[in-house]
């Protein structure tokens, strides 16, 4: 019988096994790896089979930069402990309007709000960005470049690297699909799409999209999944050379099409290439209701409606960029109420979630598993972040 079992290893449930295994004798992380082919995958999806994720300094309200900050702080120490590099401080440009609330940002405080050390962070025009970082960017936008810790992370890497540090604290790595759990006086029972069943005195489900499907949990919480489509171009090696240093890019640009736009520079993929990989949401995005859809959109989903209009976005903002193929890719992306995590209990002293990543999910991951396994462990809040923005909301019946 485990102590604590983790179902989902994805980017916080990996987090949060490493942080029980730390205090904890008996952790376990369930949660199927990612599928070779796409195509004909009946199972779950995860949104981190991908190789780049934006790290950003500032973040849209108080709380997300202070778990922004807090993840940050233990990048280098994972990545020393467990020999997985993942994390790149190459900096940010962040393009805005003039009057947008992210440009009052940059007003000489760091990313927590406190006084006394300023954001290094500069204006630039649009010549000095094409100049120096070969990216055009139109008149009417101010654009700002944030220095490190501002920059990008490899999410596949960042899980492998928190998953070894935590099975060499002993903790056991299942690579099953969790369809079932079931509450047994002071244990709880999770049974498997694979017919094995797990013992556990507390579970932990950072389950992501899935938090509704399968038979998990007896209410349902109220999250939304939205489908998403980025967008990745082959590039030769060279483009790689010549665009080198070249940060990651948040464009708040207008268009009857594409919204929220985020640019990955040149990252090398798992096939050996070079990508560059440009995200956005699109008019075609819609909410998912169930595993079915879920499973349909990530499996065969058809991404390629926008690929066009994508691919403009892509060469408009890299001009001359030397494309030899282009693919879409989808992802899903789970929305709280709160627009924050639910980080709580819902089978008291038993049964606890860490779900709804809200689009901002990656960067802060760390942080977010720290404090799901402070819960889990203490059944208390142990941050000193208040904890009314993490309170889990049901569906209505």
């Amino acid at each position: 019988m485990f102590d604590c079992l983790v179902v989902g290893k994805g980017l916080f449930g990996a987090a949060a096994t490493r942080h029980l295994s730390r205090v904890a004798d008996r952790v376990g992380v369930l949660g199927p790896d990612e599928p070779a082919r796409w195509e004909g995958h009946d199972g779950v999806f995860a949104s981190h089979y991908d190789q780049g994720r934006i790290v950003s300094a500032t973040g849209p309200d108080a709380v997300w930069n202070a778990l922004r900050e807090l993840s940050t702080a233990e990048y280098r120490a994972i990545e020393e402990a467990s020999g997985v590099p993942f994390y790149v401080p190459v900096g940010l440009i962040r393009v805005c309007r003039a009057d947008s609330p992210r440009i009052r940002q940059h007003s000489g405080r760091t990313p927590s709000g406190r006084e006394g050390a300023r954001t290094a962070a500069r204006f630039i025009t649009p010549e000095a960005a094409l100049a120096q970082y070969q990216l055009r960017f139109p008149d009417g936008y101010r654009i700002v470049v944030e220095g490190p810790p501002s920059g990008y992370l490899n999410p596949r890497e960042m899980i492998l690297g928190q998953l070894a540090l935590a099975e060499a604290k002993g903790a056991a790595v299942i690579r099953e699909t969790a369809t079932n759990l079931a509450l047994h006086g002071d244990y709880v029972t999770v049974s498997t799409r694979e017919g094995n069943r797990y013992e556990s005195r507390k579970v932990l489900l950072a389950t992501g999209a899935y938090a509704n499907s399968f038979d998990l949990l007896r209410r349902k919480l109220a999250c939304r999944v939205k489908s998403e489509t980025t967008i990745l171009g082959r590039v030769p090696e060279s483009e790689s050379r010549r665009l080198h240093g070249m940060p990651p890019v948040v464009y708040e640009v207008e268009s009857p099409v594409l919204s929220s736009i985020y640019l990955l520079p040149p990252i090398r993929y798992p096939d050996g290439h070079w990508y560059v990989k440009l995200g956005c949401n699109t008019r075609l995005d819609r909410f998912l209701c169930d595993f079915d859809e879920m499973r349909d959109w990530m499996a065969h989903g058809d991404s390629d409606l926008v690929m066009k209009e994508m691919q403009e976005a892509v060469l408009a903002l890299i001009p001359e960029l030397a494309v030899t193929d282009w693919r879409t890719k989808r992802c899903l992306v789970t929305y709280t109420p709160s627009g924050k995590p639910f980080i709580d209990g819902v089978e008291p002293g038993r049964v606890y979630v860490a779900v709804g990543g809200n689009g901002k999910g990656a960067h802060p991951s760390d942080a977010i598993g720290r404090i799901a396994a402070g819960l889990v462990m203490k059944n208390e809040w142990c941050s000193p972040l208040d904890r009314d923005p993490f309170r889990v909301e049901f569906a209505e019946s």
